[in-house]
């Protein structure tokens, strides 16, 4: 062999190393597979979704590796129809490459641990929701755990300080897998409350009633909306639909846990900003790809960003509510100052102002010299 074929011979070797190494290591690489519980069209989870597939795309993910279900887990047959539909997802995917599955709330958590253990069995699980002890006793993924959950507590606080005559915190809810798990993660945020404060879930009754209830509430009551799939007679409505229900029907001021409601008529709380959630649960994605983020058994838990204080003027101005309480937070529709509104013709008639003293100034001058 010459010399400048046995070179070629070990550069195109190399060449060859190099580009197996590289596709190896690189995330963009990875397939995930998204499953949100509900069908589309929420407006908190279409944020979720949607900061989550950009942020991917903003990586270097191309689309075709991002895969999106939904498991319409609202609707009341969905018991009987998860064969169907696990042989569906199974016939999709089950051959393919998957290296990271996402569940998003209780539903589709649940769902991917009970029907989805053949589909990339090694693959990790990325969640939104906690896994109870059993079910990670029995699955062989390693399971990492992104809260996106409200801060109950947090809002609360907040109330106390813009309203603290507050005596009773009445919240409405459902009786679904995801509702379940909102009023038990809202009962630990509350439990420092509940010697200053009554705290009512009204998960028992049905959902007309719920709305009669929060028509005739005292004045030192507030009302905080939360999570609502289903109530205990079958009833179902999306989340933001029975945010509006509440907020057209409370006679008193209703507070949010997510920035979707702010703008709704809610006067805004310790929200959850769910573009953001979404974008750090895509981190959390590249992080477990790129090897930056490694499993610590079972069940890893990845720290979840704060929450922002959100407000909408309009209703403070509804309720009579003064926001001076509350340092550094954000409030949407507040009108302008007058120097944020007029500022070019505030500029502009100062200008002429100062040019009218000077003329007058000179002329004083002028006079002085020439008597």
């Amino acid at each position: 062999m010459s010399g400048i074929s046995f070179r070629r011979f070990w550069a195109g070797l190399l060449l060859a190393v190099w580009a197996l190494a590289a596709h190896g290591a690189d995330p963009a690489g990875a397939h995930v597979l998204l499953l949100n519980s509900y069908g589309p069209g929420r407006p908190g989870i279409d944020r979720v979704t949607g900061a989550f597939v950009q942020r991917l795309r903003e990586s270097g993910t191309p689309l075709d590796h991002i895969h999106i279900e939904f498991l319409n887990q609202e609707q009341p047959n969905a018991g009987m129809v998860a064969p169907a539909r696990r042989a569906l997802l199974m016939a999709q995917y089950g051959g393919g490459r998957i290296d990271m599955l996402v569940a998003l709330q209780q539903p589709a958590l649940n769902f991917v641990l009970r029907e989805l253990g053949d589909i990339a069995p090694e693959a990790p699980l990325l969640t939104d929701s906690e896994p109870s002890t059993v079910q990670l006793a029995a699955s062989k993924r390693p399971v990492f755990l992104y809260a996106i959950v409200p801060d109950l507590g947090a809002t609360v606080k907040e109330i106390m300080q813009l309203l603290p005559r507050t005596r009773r915190v009445v919240i409405p809810g459902g009786v679904s897998e995801a509702d379940s798990a909102f009023q038990r993660k809202a009962e630990v945020d509350l439990a420092p409350w509940f010697r200053s404060l009554q705290v009512e879930f009204l998960q028992n009754m049905s959902w007309a009633e719920q709305m009669r209830y929060i028509g005739n509430l005292t004045p030192d009551t507030v009302v905080v909306t939360g999570m609502f799939n289903r109530d205990r007679e079958g009833y179902s409505l999306p989340t933001i639909d029975a945010a509006r229900d509440t907020m057209r029907a409370a006679n008193v001021p209703v507070f949010s846990l997510f920035d979707s409601v702010v703008g709704e008529g809610a006067v805004g709380g310790a929200v959850r900003n769910l573009g953001q959630s979404g974008r750090e649960l895509a981190e959390t994605v590249l992080a477990v790809a790129e090897g930056r983020q490694a499993a610590s058994g079972p069940l890893t838990r990845v720290p979840v960003g704060p929450v922002q204080s959100l407000y909408d003027w309009r209703q403070f101005k509804r309720w009579n509510i003064d926001p001076s309480p509350l340092k550094g937070a954000t409030i949407l529709f507040q009108p302008p100052s007058l120097w944020q509104a007029y500022r070019g013709a505030v500029l502009g008639a100062g200008g002429v102002i100062v040019m009218l003293a000077g003329l007058l100034a000179a002329m004083l001058v002028r006079r002085q010299r020439f008597g």
